[in-house]
């Protein structure tokens, strides 16, 4: 006769919640990890552009300020009497020209935000604000890259101009960005410069160019700084 046996419910249920809790922790604590490395990952990056953006914002303040003072000049040497240039010393006038003809344009750090975009990284950013801001200095930096070829090509018809009045006062080397204005130079050069139609017309012309890249520049200043407050912001919470 068969022996009937009591089947112990309770202790099989008891295991089996045992077994589908733990493995329920496991797929907590494997999301967590994952979560966290997602985080680390965000952090570094964030960090990164931190540290990408304040140098652009420390570039980009020293680019305002040569440009600025390079419009200064020009007004100083446009307003200037022929008495007055002939007075000026060779380090002014290699002031006053070089401001005329060598342009320096602003380029930002961007290794990081390149790397982000061209893998597909910037996923990572969770905040949809900061995704945002990074969208919108891409553009600017875009829009002000077609501003700073014109301001170039500006400073190459000044360039080209102002070698009509060579001889001593200035030659050219291999690279267009490397002018020598020599220590022979004049006042009297100064004055040709200044009477010549052709070379003044070039040089109002980089001035305009100039003009609407420096206010393109600050509007950029604006954006790269409430890109950093919000960076500030953001990196602080980790």
């Amino acid at each position: 006769m068969t022996t009937s046996r009591t089947i112990p419910w309770k202790q099989i249920g008891v295991e089996a919640v045992a077994i589908v809790l733990s493995i329920l922790l496991a797929f907590a604590i494997d999301a967590w990890w994952a979560e966290k490395r997602e985080r680390d990952v965000e952090h570094e990056a964030l960090q990164s552009l931190q540290r990408d953006f304040l140098s652009s914002r420390e570039t980009l303040a020293w680019v305002v300020r040569g440009l600025t003072d390079a419009r200064v000049s020009f007004a100083r040497f446009q307003s200037a009497t022929p008495a007055e240039l002939a007075k000026m010393n060779p380090d002014t006038i290699r002031t006053l020209i070089g401001g005329l003809v060598i342009t320096n344009t602003f380029d930002p750090v961007s290794a990081t935000l390149d790397a982000l975009i061209s893998d597909g990284r910037l996923a990572l950013i969770s905040d949809p604000q900061l995704v945002r801001h990074l969208s919108n200095w891409q553009v600017a930096l875009d829009n002000n890259e077609d501003l700073s070829f014109e301001l170039r090509a500006a400073s190459l018809r000044v360039r080209r101009a102002t070698e009509l009045h060579g001889g001593p006062f200035i030659r050219w080397r291999r690279s267009l960005d490397d002018l020598e204005v020599l220590q022979r130079a004049d006042g009297e050069t100064l004055v040709d410069l200044q009477r010549d139609a052709n070379f003044m017309g070039k040089a109002r012309s980089h001035q305009y160019a100039l003009g609407a890249y420096l206010f393109d520049l600050r509007k950029l200043e604006e954006t790269l700084d409430s890109t950093v407050q919000l960076l500030d912001q953001i990196t602080t919470q980790y």
